[in-house]
Formats: C-alpha cells, structure tokens, sequence
C-alpha cells in the first residue's frame, strides 16, 4: 500500500493541531520572557554549540533580517552571546550564554516531569512505540545533524 504526498498532507493537517496543543503544555514559557520561535531559535543554537547567524537563519527558514530581531530579544535577555569571527570580521557566531543553558535545562526538566505524569497510565510498549514514532520523525526531518 502506496501513500502519496496528498496522504500525508492531510494527515499531517489532521495531526498537527493535537500535536501543536500538547508540545505547547509540555513547553511551558511563563518563567521565561522568550516567544516559541525564540526558544526554537535558542534551542538550535544550545544543540549546535555555536553557529553562524547565517547558518542560524538557514536552520529556521528565516531571513537574516527577522533572526537578527529574534537573536536581539534573546540577547537582551542574556540567553545568547555574538562573537565576531577572528579571521572574518563580517562573520558573527552566535551561542548561547550559561542562562540560556540554564533556561534550556530548566525546561527539558519540566517537559520529563510532564512527561511522565502523562504517561504514568501508558503500557511500556505504548511508551516504546512513541519514542520510535518520534525518532524517525527527528531522523526523517534531519533533527539529528
């Protein structure tokens, strides 16, 4: 049995509200002043270690325009530092800053603790299955780079 493209379409389209609602209650943002974009944006580059904004703006699907604004809010909140390159003065890096590793750690604690108490009625095979489900999703979208 042969899915086309049209199959995933609305299957994502019927799948991503739930999905969107339930990320969003395991990502609680209320002790931290940063939109979901911003944690997006702070989570790629806490994962990377450093990168470029230009490689940022790839990674985001965004001009570098709008991740310059994204970058400015999160380095105000000193979750990120820029670092102009040594060798190319027109290259800035960007990581992120020990509060916003902090603020990253923080929240991948809440998102297990919710985790776990979601689950907490689920068989241990269901439990399996959801985190193969989501490994492929990650290896499939290129997650794990």
């Amino acid at each position: 049995m042969s899915k086309t493209t049209n199959d995933l379409a609305q299957l994502i389209v019927a799948v991503y509200p739930n999905v969107r609602r339930v990320f969003r209650h395991l990502v609680s943002l209320k002790d931290a002043p940063i939109s979901m974009t911003q944690l997006t944006c702070l989570s790629i580059i806490e994962k990377q270690g450093k990168l470029t904004m230009s490689a940022l703006a790839k990674r985001l699907s965004m001009s570098n325009q709008q991740l310059t604004k994204v970058v400015d809010t999160l380095e105000g909140f000193e979750l990120v530092v820029r670092n102009v390159d040594d060798t190319n003065h027109r290259q800035i890096f960007v990581q992120a800053s020990q509060k916003g590793l902090d603020l990253i750690a923080s929240l991948k604690a809440e998102i297990d603790r919710k985790l776990s108490f979601a689950l907490r009625h689920k068989e241990e095979n269901e439990i399996d299955n959801l985190y193969q489900a989501l490994a492929y999703l990650a290896n499939f979208f290129g997650t794990n780079e």
